[in-house]
This record gives structure tokens, C-alpha cells and sequence, in this order.
């Protein structure tokens, strides 16, 4: 059996707003065993909807809507597969109620258009959405089904964990539980990885793992997906696998599944009671906007400051004016003179100092000096970046947060 995702939204299209509807669908998708084959994106058009979905049934078997079920004359993904289907419109009085309920609890009356949404292809499956004001519905002809679920992202994902996976298992007959474990990692390359694993992927077939490149944030994802005739014994065929990887990365592994390098980081910072400052140049890390955004960075955040010049560096943290003659203000004596100038000042028990020079020219790195100061110690790393990669800010700033995670 073959799916389909087709994403409706002129926002889409046009790449104003980003697509992670279908991303989050096809992984799940992913866990019951259903096979993804395309994927498409299409404005808020009657008729390219409609040559959309009809291509999509000439060659799939489950098709999956997302958007274009709301209030607005624009909305047009229900009349797409009525007419499609050759189905008129019925209105559900069950929806309708459900959507007065809805507003009725935010304290609001819903506006006439609103009726609009109770409407749905006739023989269709409802299905209510306790979560927002668009309901959606399961449609089959000629044992095919278009599922259309509402594209506001919160509400998307209720009604693929609530109704679309459990009425795709039924209809697979899935008895087996799928179950996935994802490993997130900072620091090394998706290459490096997978070398390190390399007989384990190529002997893997249950649990299987998938390597996932996140550019943008600078992290590698380990997927280990099992499958048992109980959730416990796939989970412990994941452990298994799991304790291997480990064994070879675990230096580099920082959270798993739904857990983030800040929530990781936050986490252990309140639990050892540290304290931490930070103080960098005007080379544009974020180390300061990211440790004051962090879950309770109150208990552990004291100070950060941007230094500009010698003449405030030295009023503020007492680093040497000497440090910042010429290319020296790149260099690693300054990013060390930065993080004790900003412990000593603030009296946490660790302090962070970051310098960094931008390559200019053709050929020319961004380099960056990250020094962490504690009690006794100071240490420092240098990271180079080809001036043409993109992200830099992010993993610049991780990259710093990663030393204060070393330490911890």
C-alpha cells in the first residue's frame, strides 16, 4: 500500500511559510509501516487541487490533505475532493455543534462562515477537532481514501496521533507495534558517524537505523525503529542497539527523541547548581539570548555582556587593551581574557568568552575562539567555518554551550 501527502496553501507554495506538516507525517507514517511515495505542495486553486488529488489517486492508495479545510473562500480542499469523488457536500449538525462549542468555550460566537466547515463529502468519516474549529474527514471510493486534516500545525498533529494512525493501522492490519528512538548528537559529522557505525547499519534490519543531517542546527540524528508484537520488546531491541551506539558515540549524544540541546543543557545546569556568565565580542554568536531564553536560566544565568572595544573591555572585565591590537583581537588570549574578566565580575563559577573574526576575503574562514573559565582552569577551543556555510551563528553558539556541557 502506497501514501500520498499533498500540502494546500498558496503560503506554501510561494515559501512564505515552511512546510513541517509534511515532514511530521511522513515520519509518522514511518512507525505503522506505510510507504511514502510523494509529496506535493498546491495553491489555493479549485483545479489544480482537483489535478492534484486525481494524480495522486492514479497512483497511491492513501492520501493525506493537509490545509485548505478552514473558514475562508480559499479553503477549498473539501469541494477538491467532493468533486473528485463525484460526492456532494453534507452538512454534519455533529460538526457544527462541535464548532460552537469550541468558540462557546473561548468565550466567542462563531461567524456564519464557520457553517462552511461543517460540510463534508458525502459517506465521508468524520472527524471532530476538539483542538481548533476545523473538522476533518476520511473519504474512501474503490478501497482508496482521501484523509484531509487541518493544516494549523498543532491541530495536525491531534488528528494524525488521534484518528489517522489508528484508522491506518485498521486498515493495514497492523499487529505489529513499530516503535522509533531517536539519538541527537552535536560535534561530529553525519560522514564520521557513519563510519563509526557502519556494520552495525549494514547488519541492521531489526531495529534498523537511519542517519538524519540537520544543517541548520548543527546536529546528526541516529533513528532506531523496531518492530515487535509488544511496544516492551521493541523498546528493549531498540535498548539493545541503542547501548552499541553509545558505546562508540557516547561523547557526542546530548538527548534523545523529543529532548533539545538548550532543554538538555538548562536541565543539567540546575541540577549542579552552577552558576554561568558570559561574555563575547560583536563577532554574532546568540550564547547570550540562548542561555537567558533556556527553562529557568534565573537559577543558573547571572550576566552577559557584549564588548565592542578595548576601551570598555578593560573598564568592565580588566582585559588588557594590548589584546585587541590588531589581529589579536581574534586570538584565544582574548576569548580567555573574556570568560575570567566576566567570572571575576559577576562571581559564577563558570564564564564564557567568545572572539571571532569574519573571513573576508575569497578563500578566508570564520574563525572563532571559545574559552570557558572555572575554578582553577581555562580552556580554549578554535572553530573554523568556510565563509560561504550558512548557520554559522547557530553552531557557533552551540558549540560554546557544548563546552559548558563538557564541564558539567
Amino acid at each position: 500500500m502506497k501514501a500520498e501527502i499533498i500540502a494546500v496553501g498558496t503560503e506554501l507554495l510561494l515559501g512564505q511559510i515552511v512546510d513541517t506538516n509534511s515532514a511530521h507525517i511522513a515520519q509518522q507514517l514511518t512507525t505503522i509501516g506505510l510507504d511514502l511515495h510523494f509529496k506535493s505542495t498546491v495553491g489555493d486553486n479549485l483545479e489544480r487541487i482537483k489535478s492534484t488529488m486525481l494524480g495522486a489517486l492514479s497512483r497511491s492508495d492513501i492520501i493525506i490533505t493537509t490545509g485548505g479545510i478552514g473558514p475562508t473562500l480559499d479553503d477549498l480542499t473539501r469541494e477538491a475532493v467532493a468533486e473528485v469523488l463525484g460526492r456532494p457536500l453534507v452538512f454534519q449538525q455533529a460538526l457544527f455543534d462541535q464548532i460552537n462549542d469550541f468558540f462557546t468555550r473561548l468565550g466567542r460566537t462563531a461567524s456564519p462562515n464557520n457553517r462552511k466547515q461543517a460540510f463534508i463529502p458525502e459517506g465521508a468519516i468524520p472527524i471532530e477537532n476538539p483542538v481548533g474549529t476545523a473538522p476533518g474527514f476520511i473519504a474512501e471510493k474503490d478501497g482508496k481514501a482521501i484523509i484531509a486534516v487541518p493544516g494549523v500545525p498543532h491541530e495536525m498533529r491531534h488528528f494524525i496521533e488521534h484518528a489517522v494512525l489508528p484508522y491506518l493501522r485498521g486498515k493495514l492490519g497492523v499487529r505489529e507495534v513499530i516503535v522509533s528512538r531517536v539519538l541527537k548528537l552535536f560535534g561530529i559529522g553525519e560522514s564520521l558517524v557513519d563510519e563509526r557505525l557502519d556494520d552495525l547499519i549494514e547488519a541492521g534490519s531489526n531495529p534498523t537505523i537511519g542517519l538524519l543531517a540537520h544543517t541548520q542546527i548543527g546536529e546528526i540524528h541516529i533513528r532506531l525503529t523496531a518492530k515487535a508484537a509488544e511496544r516492551a520488546e521493541a523498546e528493549a531491541l531498540n535498548a539493545s542497539l541503542e547501548a552499541k551506539i553509545r558505546e562508540r558515540l557516547q561523547e557526542y549524544i546530548f538527548g534523545v527523541d523529543e529532548e533539545t540541546f538548550d532543554g538538555v543543557l538548562s536541565a543539567l545546569l540546575r541540577k549542579s547548581g552552577l552558576t554561568v556568565s558570559a561574555a563575547e565580542t560583536d563577532f554574532g554568536s546568540s550564547i547570550i539570548q540562548t542561555l537567558k531564553s533556556m527553562e529557568g536560566s534565573g537559577q543558573f544565568f547571572r550576566v552577559g555582556v557584549t564588548v565592542v572595544g578595548p576601551e570598555m573591555g578593560q573598564k568592565l572585565l580588566s582585559v588588557s587593551t594590548s589584546l585587541w591590537a590588531g589581529d589579536h583581537a581574534n586570538d584565544a588570549p582574548l576569548a580567555k581574557a573574556l570568560a575570567e574578566g566576566v567570572r571575576r565580575l559577576t562571581g559564577s563559577d563558570l564564564g564564557i568568552g567568545i572572539a571571532g573574526k569574519v573571513g573576508m576575503g575569497k578563500g578566508e574562514d570564520h574563525v572563532v575562539h571559545i574559552a570557558l573559565a572555572r575554578s582553577g582552569a581555562t580552556d580554549c577551543i578554535e572553530q573554523r567555518w568556510p565563509s560561504a556555510m550558512r548557520f554559522i551563528e547557530n553552531r557557533m553558539t552551540k558549540g560554546a554551550l557544548a563546552q559548558v556541557r563538557k564541564h558539567l
